[in-house]
């Protein structure tokens, strides 16, 4: 196997064909995370979710990628893109390599799964593409940032998330404080999957609990350091001083997308939360206790 030719998709096409529309069904959304890992995680909680960089290359137009090993015996590894204006948030997501159980479920997947199983769970493919080396089949959905490889006698042996296609803006409003409040209360790990950008933070006092591994690791592990700043957050969104609402504002920075404001009043354990527009919903990226 060439493992940077497979990363990079710069094998030689054989031929490419085209499914008729009339016989694409509807597809999943566009996806926001796979294997753990969300769109938007910082380079720094990458790093840290794995033993050992594995491969780094860059693009002639600045853009970085980076392969970390999952494990040698089934051969699994993670790749992510990093674009040249932003080195430090990955766009991209990919795991490839051997069938393999170690891995979360990717809309009811995981590597070695068959052409017919990815049919069932995805529908036909909008576009198919024949490589020679790898030796293996893209399959692609229009709308959708979401693509697979299927090796005819592996099965599946990559799936790979891209850029933000298929998720649309976000409602014009923000998400309702009482629902913000309820969302942060949840222990179910899936909401809080959704409910968190991929890079939120969490300050008190001088100490900032920040995402320093894979989203779900972190969310899903009571003692990691951002669930121990959300338990900070609990207790202070349950605090009566909290539950009288102060104003709402914009937060506009250059080059930043304009980030919704919830302000609590004086004297409340909360001073602020921060929404931000992400994969097509308003998400928290920032909680402020007092």
């Amino acid at each position: 196997m060439n493992l940077i030719l497979r990363v990079f998709f710069t094998a030689a096409l054989t031929g490419v064909f085209f499914v008729q529309a009339h016989e694409v069904l509807a597809q999943p959304q566009s996806q926001r995370e796979l294997n753990g890992f969300a769109l938007g995680q910082h380079n720094s909680a990458i790093k840290a979710a794995f033993k050992k960089l594995y491969d780094e290359r860059r693009t002639e137009d600045g853009w970085i990628y980076r392969t970390y090993l999952i494990s040698e015996k089934p051969f699994v590894y993670m790749s992510f893109k990093f674009p040249a204006d932003d080195i430090d948030h990955a766009v991209s997501i990919q795991i490839a390599g051997d069938p393999t159980k170690r891995m979360l479920p990717f809309l009811g997947l995981k590597l070695g799964a068959s052409a017919e199983d990815v049919r069932r769970q995805i529908g036909r493919p909008s576009e198919t593409t024949q490589l020679t080396d790898p030796p293996v089949e893209v399959w692609t959905y229009q709308g959708r940032n979401y693509s697979f490889e299927l090796d005819k006698v592996k099965g599946l042996s990559s799936i790979q998330v891209f850029g933000y296609q298929g998720f649309g803006e976000p409602p014009g409003l923000p998400t309702p404080r009482p629902e913000v409040r309820s969302r942060l209360l949840s222990n179910d790990v899936t909401q809080l999957m959704t409910t968190f950008a991929a890079d939120a933070e969490i300050y008190h006092g001088r100490d900032v609990y920040g995402i320093d591994n894979s989203l779900w690791t972190v969310l899903s592990d009571s003692k990691s350091k951002f669930r121990r700043g959300l338990a900070l957050v609990v207790l202070a969104i349950q605090d009566d001083r909290a539950r009288e609402p102060g104003e709402a504002n914009l937060r506009i920075s250059r080059n930043q997308p304009v980030r919704h404001v919830y302000k609590f009043r004086p004297g409340s354990p909360v001073e602020e939360i921060v929404l931000t527009p992400h994969a097509g919903a308003f998400r928290v990226w920032e909680i402020r206790l007092r």
